[in-house]
């Protein structure tokens, strides 16, 4: 569509709605872009890789507006330091170059003392308390047959099946008040013998639960962000002061825990509402901001500022479209997710315990809302960047999927940006299985103490396979180094020390 047409067709848009909310309380202004980026934890390295592919190849992506939520406002705050862009593009490459020199979880995510502890100590403290389990008893005898056949007994009929194991009624499971199972105490002569067997490590273990209660109350969460979010906020890579006056706008989300509103912080430190309204007069660090728009809940420590305490902005919008689309007055919207719409299907949760329970309705519950989120994105006729397939989980720093997961989000952006179609998308989501299948045939060839010839062979089948994935994608522009993939080894923190054995020369 042309740009003139595509322009007049929003403006025509302006206050219609979409389930409520707003496209636009602004006429959008020609001229401008914005940029809206996901929470996503580690998984920004799809963001990473769009933006990359944006940068060398979409002359009309040039932001002056940035929003971003959780890991986006990281990489939305680096970006609004310069209005130009090859200041962002510089300010790209030094956020890949953090991110890709991650080599472990605790580059991200780095225990509290006090949860490494429970972690490590806890699994071995639960045996104390756990009850004995009773002694299987013996199985009964089975009759030995007569010496002599001929004086064996008349047979006796066969005894009944067992009858059929039904599942617990669950109105019933529901109904059924809990004093009808009491709980009982398994003590038994085993059970003290084991917990004599540890008294002296009883009082270790009361103090052990003191330091981890103290420590939980002190921390209010399990990690505290890791050496990648220093060398973020470094003073070379990110100073609120540049974001200031660069002329660019920036927006990032944290949610008040105690009125439970979704605010956003500005470019000037100052906070406004959903509708970008100002929240207070008081200016406030963007640093600190960044830190409460990641500021996971549990995950990481609550952030206060001024009178109340934030948490992460994905409470609420995990992509925060709405107030770029609505109120900003953009007229080209970028909007770049690194959440995958769907959930990996589980095994079974019939049994889980009640926090297994709680994450899963939770990772539901935050697959549904980016799903209406995306909706309205492309409701408003934003360029939508998002990935289909799960390379990893938002927790997961791994060197190897982070690469691949830079590189589907790279091909992603060009599906949208040259308006590929879908045997194209189709072909860049097999050159992306396929890689991962050659990182698994990679996984377990290194694993081996020997590898044998069948790892030897699906290994050489995986790299050929991908080699052939990837020129089957070349009529469309591919990550830089696309072509050596299948030749050598995926990133590691430890190179491996062997060529790879599938090339032959």
């Amino acid at each position: 569509m042309p740009r003139d047409a595509h322009v007049a067709r929003l403006v025509a848009m302006a206050g219609k709605g979409w389930f409520g909310l707003p496209f636009f309380s602004l006429t959008p202004r020609a001229e401008v872009v914005s940029c809206v980026l996901s929470g996503g934890g580690s998984r920004a390295s799809f963001q990473l890789g769009a933006l990359d592919y944006l940068y060398r190849h979409d002359e009309q992506f040039t932001p002056t507006i940035f929003v971003g939520a959780s890991a986006g406002s990281i990489i939305a705050s680096s970006l609004a330091q310069s209005a130009e862009r090859e200041g962002q593009r510089e300010y790209l490459r030094r956020l890949r170059s953090i991110w890709d020199a991650m080599t472990e979880p605790n580059d991200m995510f780095t225990p509290r003392p006090w949860y490494d502890r429970l972690a490590t100590e806890g699994p071995q403290w639960l045996e104390l308390v756990r009850p004995a389990r009773p002694e299987p008893k013996p199985a009964p005898p089975k009759p030995r047959p007569p010496l002599l056949q001929f004086l064996r007994t008349e047979a006796t009929s066969s005894p009944s099946p067992p009858e059929p194991v039904t599942a617990p009624n669950p109105l019933e499971l529901a109904l059924t008040p809990d004093s009808e199972t009491p709980v009982r105490s398994e003590w038994s002569l085993n059970a003290l013998s084991t917990i004599a067997s540890h008294l002296g490590r009883l009082p270790r273990l009361g103090s052990d639960l003191n330091a981890i209660a103290h420590g939980l109350d002190a921390t209010k969460s399990m990690y505290r962000p890791g050496p990648v979010l220093v060398e973020l906020l470094r003073e070379e890579m990110f100073f609120p002061a540049r974001v200031s006056a660069s002329g660019a706008t920036l927006r990032i989300a944290m949610v008040a825990l105690e009125s439970g509103e979704l605010r956003f912080m500005t470019e000037k430190g100052t906070l406004v509402d959903r509708n970008n309204q100002p929240v207070g007069t008081a200016t406030h660090d963007l640093g600190v901001g960044v830190l409460a728009s990641c500021a996971i809940p549990a995950v990481f420590r609550p952030v206060p500022i001024g009178a109340e305490t934030y948490v992460d902005g994905g409470a609420r919008e995990n992509l925060p479209a709405e107030l770029a689309i609505g109120h900003l007055g953009a007229a080209r919207n970028y909007i770049v997710s690194s959440q995958s719409t769907g959930v990996h299907r589980r095994a079974s949760m019939a049994d889980a315990d009640l926090f297994s329970i709680v994450m899963r309705s939770t990772e539901i519950l935050i697959d549904e809302a980016g799903r209406d989120e995306l909706a309205y994105a492309h409701s408003a006729g934003s360029i939508v960047i998002y990935p289909e397939l799960s390379v990893h989980d938002a927790m997961t720093v791994d060197p190897a999927l982070i690469a691949i997961n830079e590189a589907y989000g790279w091909l992603r952006a060009a599906e949208q940006h040259l308006h590929l179609d879908a045997a194209a998308e189709a072909r860049h989501r097999r050159l992306i299985e396929a890689r991962l299948r050659a990182l698994q045939a990679e996984n377990d060839y290194l694993a081996a103490a020997e590898p044998d010839k069948r790892q030897n062979a699906a290994l050489a089948s995986a790299k050929t396979a991908l080699r052939d994935a990837v020129r089957s994608a070349s009529d469309s522009p591919l990550p830089p180094g696309a072509n050596t993939w299948w030749r050598t080894w995926e990133p590691r923190a430890a190179a491996p020390r062997i060529d790879p054995p599938w090339i032959h020369d």
